[in-house]
């Protein structure tokens, strides 16, 4: 059986790399930290840029290959890469027209279903 090693690996950080919301445990990081010199990484999750650092940038070795590591906040639709420092290669984020059609959608959806809470 011929092995051909992997070109990207790709998880999930919360409820995979890390409990939901924490950051990685040494054993973690010590891991992803050589799984990055062998392979490219990408970690995708809901949470925004500062979690991603606060959850897994700040946890890792000094001295890991980072430019093997694509950080994909927000459910992927921003994409960083390191190349000397972070750098946001694109984000994909609605207008604020597109926020207001949405906002106005779902209160709709809310008092049509008759489920509007009082209190929130």
């Amino acid at each position: 059986m011929n092995y051909e090693p992997k070109k990207l690996i790709a998880f999930d950080l919360d409820g995979t790399l890390a409990a939901s919301k924490a950051a990685i445990d040494k054993e973690m990081a010590e891991r992803l930290a050589a799984l990055l010199t062998v392979a490219k990484v990408a970690v995708i999750s809901g949470g925004d840029w500062p979690q991603f650092e606060k959850q897994v940038l700040d946890h890792l070795p000094k001295g890991a290959k980072m430019k093997n590591l694509s950080i994909l906040p927000t459910c992927g639709t921003k994409f960083y890469q390191y190349k000397k420092s972070w750098k946001l290669l694109y984000s994909e984020n609605f207008t604020d027209a597109e926020k207001d059609k949405i906002i106005k959608s779902l209160n709709k959806a809310i008092d049509d279903a008759g489920v509007r809470a009082m209190k929130t």
